[in-house]
């Protein structure tokens, strides 16, 4: 009997350390594959950290034909009206998973000019994918965001695209983008991305914050990037 309740607890106890092994293998898998970065000022970034200015047209196009999600519209076929965006943005790695993608947090404000005149400030998340096969020769990134937009007022273009005969204020901010840089200078982008606020009601119903807002207002933007 004793031999038996020996044997049982020697069992016990390896199980209980090849568990252990197994859980402090897999945590040292998890940090290889996952970085995650705190907050940090602008002069101790170490790279983590971006500023940005663009500016384009306003972009008559609807989202849903430039990124083909409605039927695929290239951008020959764009239509664009008579206004114009300028803005800039701060931004920061949170969370890095090795080379192949990263999640920012961005801050921005802007302003719109020409036939409209508000201002818009957003904060938002942006999803970036990092890894192209050609990043050799032209290091891409494709990002998407979630977030939202506040304008400091709402032109009448926007109440009729609102699709409920009011608009809001406070919006969606879907804002799709792609850059490229130079291997040789990966912490200099150029980027273009559609400044996009909407309230989405056309593809997940009526969202109180958003007073059940459709479509909202949209550029066509160009700019630069610095990682710093």
């Amino acid at each position: 009997m004793r031999w038996l309740l020996l044997c049982a607890s020697l069992l016990l106890c390896e199980m209980s350390a090849s568990a252990a092994g197994d859980a402090s293998t897999a945590s040292q898998g998890f940090s290889e594959w996952v970085t995650f970065n705190r907050p940090s000022p602008p002069w101790d970034c170490k790279g983590k950290c971006a500023a940005a200015i663009y500016g384009g047209p306003y972009l008559l196009t609807p989202l849903g034909n430039v990124d083909g999600a409605r039927g695929f519209v290239p951008p020959w076929k764009y239509k664009y009206d008579d206004s114009v965006f300028v803005g800039g943005t701060l931004s920061q790695v949170f969370v890095e998973f090795k080379q192949f993608a990263q999640i920012e947090g961005e801050v921005g404000v802007g302003r719109r000019f020409g036939t409209l005149h508000e201002t818009e400030v957003w904060a938002a998340l942006y999803f970036r994918w990092k890894w192209f096969p050609w990043n050799e020769f032209i290091t891409t990134t494709l990002a998407v965001s979630t977030g939202v937009n506040y304008a400091s007022g709402l032109p009448q273009y926007e109440v009729d695209m609102s699709g409920v005969g009011y608009g809001s204020r406070l919006l969606h901010y879907f804002s799709p983008e792609i850059t490229f840089a130079l291997p040789s200078r990966p912490d200099w982008q150029f980027l273009t991305r559609v400044h996009h606020r909407s309230g989405g009601e056309h593809y997940w119903g009526y969202t109180p914050l958003f007073k059940g807002v459709d479509g909202g207002t949209q550029y066509l933007v160009f700019g630069i990037r610095h990682w710093f």
